[in-house]
């Protein structure tokens, strides 16, 4: 292979890739709030679609760095259709931990169009409910279409990175 075709491949893979992390260098301020993020519901045909965002989701709150509090029951639960019964049984465990916000979420599109061009098509909504009264503090809602030869998860992790950034919680370094 020649030069620049090498070239030409390696700058075309790594355009394919997104990788993010978080080496977790400085601490939140703990004490000014913190959020419980409970199983996304999951309004799609696509049995892992709750679940993948919900953990996409927590990834990116700590990537923020918004404190999160998950335990293994929470996240081993999958959010059903009884949505408003969990969202009470999720809030009084937030309620229980001293969390000041509860994150729910809802997925209702995460798979690759049927159209021609066979993008991935990623739509996600959030809400932030505050954990002393019960009432909505915020709420949003995005919806990404990748682009060729992109992949689902990367389509997701945009989608929800738009959607994380507008959330209203800022942490004092």
């Amino acid at each position: 292979m020649k030069k620049p075709q090498l070239l030409a491949l390696l700058l075309l893979l790594q355009g394919c890739t997104t990788v993010v992390h978080d080496g977790g260098k400085s601490q939140v301020n703990e004490g000014e709030f913190q959020v419980v993020m409970p199983p996304f519901l999951n309004a799609t045909d696509n049995e892992n679609a709750g679940q993948a965002l919900t953990q996409l989701t927590g990834s990116i709150l700590l990537e923020y760095r918004i404190p999160l509090y998950q335990t293994e029951e929470i996240v081993s639960k999958t959010a059903d259709d009884s949505a408003p019964k969990q969202e009470l049984r999720y809030l009084q465990i937030a309620r229980d931990n001293k969390a000041t916000y509860l994150l729910v979420g809802t997925v209702h599109e995460y798979r690759y169009k049927s159209d021609l061009s066979a993008n991935p098509a990623v739509g996600i909504t959030l809400r932030l409910v505050n954990v002393a009264d019960g009432r909505t503090a915020w709420q949003g809602s995005t919806s990404k279409v990748g682009h060729v030869y992109s992949s689902l998860t990367s389509t997701a992790q945009k989608a929800v990175r738009d959607l994380v950034s507008k959330i209203p919680l800022k942490v004092n370094p």
